[in-house]
């Protein structure tokens, strides 16, 4: 039996399990694993009415209703699972790998090199900087180089410039080259209009420590059912620490049992 004596302090960050729920309301197969998170965090909060009377009106009885209890998980990484939960997809049944042979198109900013006249343009992207043969040559047509993945050029007005106008760029003009690479492997996470996050069984491992030996007892979580938030916001920024990866959770009610559980136990 636990001693009213008994003093714990919890700090550690949790690893946190999603799991399907089963039909009949238990827990089924782990969807997600999270063991990489910064922050897990869970909130109880309640709404409350007073009867007042009397004498300045105070407080006489106060009723408790509206329990909630929201859980914030912060990741520091992502992978495609939890992305796919994350945006909407509640089995990360939109995670696909992809086919190889579907090309990506990207842009890059080039200027026209000097030599050999004007058919080249310096580009300095992601892949490194490079010298791209722009004009297609030998059937004596002007023709984008294909071979090279340039699909288009256009220029500072926005407007696209054929492949016979070209040559008569300025050497030293600034274009923008739009062209195709095919990516060794590729995964696709489809985001529709129609799919929303899913509920699932939850379960966070983390230890409590006492405050009299400083030794260490195992503390879990465990919430049968939480929705997950369909808001979400991925930071993309030059300076600063990384992006994190928000999965913030709504508990719900089960059909039977509580909404959430903690345990301390040892092994």
């Amino acid at each position: 039996m636990a001693s009213i004596f008994d003093r714990y302090g919890i700090k550690e960050v949790a690893d946190v399990t999603f799991y399907k729920i089963n039909a009949d309301g238990s827990k089924g197969a782990p969807v997600l694993y999270l063991d990489t998170l910064k922050v897990s965090t869970v909130e109880q909060t309640a709404s409350s009415a007073d009867a007042r009377g009397g004498k300045g009106n105070p407080k006489l009885v106060s009723w408790d209703f509206g329990k909630e209890i929201n859980v914030t998980l912060t990741d520091a990484l992502f992978s495609p699972a939890s992305m796919a939960i994350m945006f909407g997809d509640k089995d990360g049944v939109g995670i696909s790998t992809g086919k190889t042979d579907e090309k990506i198109t990207k842009v890059a900013m080039a200027r026209i090199s000097a030599t050999p006249a004007k058919t080249t343009v310096e580009i300095d992207s992601k892949e490194g900087r490079k010298t791209v043969t722009v004009l297609a040559s030998g059937d004596g047509t002007a023709t984008y180089n294909t071979t090279a993945g340039i699909v288009s050029v256009t220029g500072a007005d926005h407007e696209p410039i054929s492949a016979e106008n070209f040559a008569s760029q300025a050497a030293g003009d600034k274009v923008f080259v739009h062209y195709e690479v095919t990516p060794t492997s590729k995964k696709v996470i489809d985001i529709n209009a129609d799919t929303f996050p899913g509920t699932y069984y939850i379960t966070g491992d983390t230890f409590c420590r006492s405050d009299v030996t400083g030794e260490d007892d195992f503390f879990q979580f465990i919430i049968p059912k939480a929705k997950m938030s369909s808001e979400n916001t991925i930071t993309l920024e030059a300076e600063g620490d990384p992006s994190v990866f928000n999965l913030n959770l709504t508990v719900l009610r089960p059909e039977s049992g509580p909404m959430m559980q903690l345990v301390q136990y040892n092994l």
